[in-house]
């Protein structure tokens, strides 16, 4: 579990949850579940929200496709210029941290 979650703003947690999202740590069933309760979720930062909605149209396949189709799933809605790269960092969370901070973030919205 990661300490001291709650006192990372609220962008860098998005960060980490869409990091997640394209990671192979969690099974589908998990990031679907994840990406679901984010549906209704008000993103702090513009680019995390064109990200996430390009990222749902990919969720159904493999983690590595979703980092190679999401460049241009974000250019296909118009977005050219979103760097996509850094979501191949290492989110630092387990199925269990993500859900938790999901709730985090849609309590703080």
């Amino acid at each position: 579990m990661e300490p001291n979650r709650g006192t990372k703003p609220r962008t860098e947690r998005e960060r980490q949850l869409l990091r997640f999202l394209c990671a192979g740590k969690a099974d589908a069933a998990i990031r679907k579940s994840v990406a679901r309760r984010l549906a209704d979720y008000s993103w702090r930062d513009a680019d995390h929200e064109i990200l996430f909605e390009a990222m749902g149209e990919l969720l159904a396949r493999e983690p590595r496709h979703i980092l190679s189709e999401l460049p241009a799933a974000v250019t296909r809605r118009g977005f050219p210029d979103i760097a996509c790269d850094w979501l191949a960092e290492d989110s630092g969370m387990d199925s269990a941290d993500a859900m938790e901070t999901v709730e985090e973030l849609l309590r703080a919205s």
